[in-house]
């Protein structure tokens, strides 16, 4: 492959930069074809530097190869919505949540029921595919400012996705570190604790000024709630599933199989709750649940899920892997943090040098696993001189892993905005905790100097 020099590799991020702004901020354009151009662009440009078009392909494939899993989650993902909608699993959690939750605390109940099923799932997708969407329709109901919501539910599915013990991204970016997972959570701790309090003030206080709680909602929230005992079985055993899907993650079974297992669960309870819909559920794992009433909140509400759904953002995410492949393999990303770390100084330096390039390449990257992988191995070196792995853990953490789903193109905002329906740059402001751990993470950081 040729050998990139670093005005080369600054031009291709310069270029997707403004293929980025143009096509999907000014035009409005699908962001599959900024994305797209900048792959023909990048692999012409490679071609032309001297590259092997072989070589060229076999990076691309390389980057395809790793968005495989999370193809996989994501299309279980939507066949077990379709599913639960159909079955009445979330129409039940709905219909329950509505009796029980106070508007008044609707945001902060929101953020720590996310953090609790997060802390135990290890994913903030499969958090938000679930509980989130389920608290998402119940605060639809109660007529609160959905973009605060979607904020509360972000902000605590991302929470055990740094945070827990059995997190696949939490334990890679151990491994990257060179800690054992134990000692990174540890470290964390200093600045976990002040962004979840923080936060969870937050949210009381935006919730401070909404009125009373569901039984004094009057004829709409009845009538919502007579909408659901209607047209749903309203069960707790359709509650199962999920608790199933929460008790087996705190058993550490990997997502895939807790999936997969949620979902043969949900299918054979759905045929149990609804005698002689087979054939109905399992169609609305391909197409999801579609219903019209000529209510139009009614139908946006309930009509979600599906593989169907999801099929938009499985092209984005391949696309995103295919130019992320070629970028890694050219080694664009290795040259722009390697100009960065000449100019680390003391360890604050480096702590925000390195967290700056984690939000960079999840910018650039589209994904938070090269978020944490590539400042993670450029880096390193540094942080071991220093004997603070467990630090560049924390930042790799508090920084592009955290940050990933504020960023509109990023996979893991591709996701949110998939499942609930709500603008990135609509929720970013109340996704409090994505935002203030980057900021925490250097005033700490500085702290810590000052203190040593």
């Amino acid at each position: 492959m040729p050998k990139v020099k670093l005005r080369e590799a600054i031009l291709i991020l310069v270029l997707m930069a403004v293929l980025v702004f143009v096509g999907f901020g000014l035009l409005g354009l699908p962001l599959h074809l900024p994305i797209l151009f900048q792959l023909i662009i990048t692999s012409f440009l490679a071609v032309i530097w001297g590259g092997d078009w072989i070589k060229v392909e076999e990076m691309i494939l390389k980057g395809l190869q790793k968005s495989g899993p999370i193809v996989l989650i994501l299309m279980l993902i939507g066949a077990l919505i379709g599913v639960w909608m159909y079955t009445g699993t979330i129409p039940t959690m709905v219909y329950y949540g509505l009796d029980l939750i106070s508007p008044r605390l609707f945001y902060l109940v929101s953020f720590l029921l996310c953090s609790v099923v997060s802390l135990a799932m290890g994913t903030g997708f499969g958090t938000i595919s679930t509980m989130g969407l389920a608290l998402f329709s119940i605060g639809s109901s109660l007529g609160l400012p959905l973009p605060v919501v979607a904020g509360a539910i972000v902000s605590g599915s991302y929470f055990g996705d740094r945070f827990s013990p059995v997190s696949s991204i939490a334990i890679f970016t151990a491994h990257t570190s060179g800690v054992p997972i134990r000692d990174l959570l540890g470290k964390m701790l200093v600045t976990t604790i002040p962004a979840f309090s923080i936060t969870a003030v937050v949210y009381f206080w935006l919730g401070r000024g909404l009125t009373g709680t569901m039984g004094h909602l009057g004829a709409e929230g009845t009538e919502l709630l007579q909408f659901v005992a209607d047209n749903f079985p309203v069960t707790p055993l359709a509650l199962l599933p999920p608790l199933f899907i929460i008790v087996a993650a705190l058993f550490r079974l990997p997502t895939l199989p807790n999936l997969a297992a949620g979902l043969i669960l949900s299918l054979v309870l759905g045929i149990f709750i609804i005698p002689g819909e087979a054939i109905g559920i399992l169609h609305s794992m391909y197409d999801g649940l579609t219903i019209s009433t000529g209510d139009a909140f009614f139908d946006q509400l309930f009509s979600r899920g599906g593989i169907l759904s999801l099929l938009d953002l499985l092209a984005l995410i391949m696309l995103a892997s295919c130019l992320a492949g070629i970028l890694e393999g050219l080694g664009i990303f290795s040259l722009v943090l390697k100009s960065l770390l000449k100019k680390v100084q003391h360890i604050a330096g480096l702590v925000f040098y390195t967290g700056l390039s984690g939000i960079f390449v999840a910018m650039v990257g589209c994904n938070q696993l090269l978020a944490v992988l590539l400042p993670g191995h450029t880096f390193f070196p540094v942080f071991k001189e220093k004997k603070a792995k467990a630090l560049l853990g924390r930042t790799l953490a508090d920084t592009g892993l955290v940050f990933s789903p504020l960023i509109p193109w990023n996979i893991n905002a591709l996701l949110v905005v998939s499942v609930l329906g709500v603008d990135v740059l609509a929720y970013f402001p109340y996704a409090i905790m994505n935002w203030v751990l980057p900021i925490l993470t250097i005033l700490v950081t500085l702290w810590e100097k000052r203190k040593n």
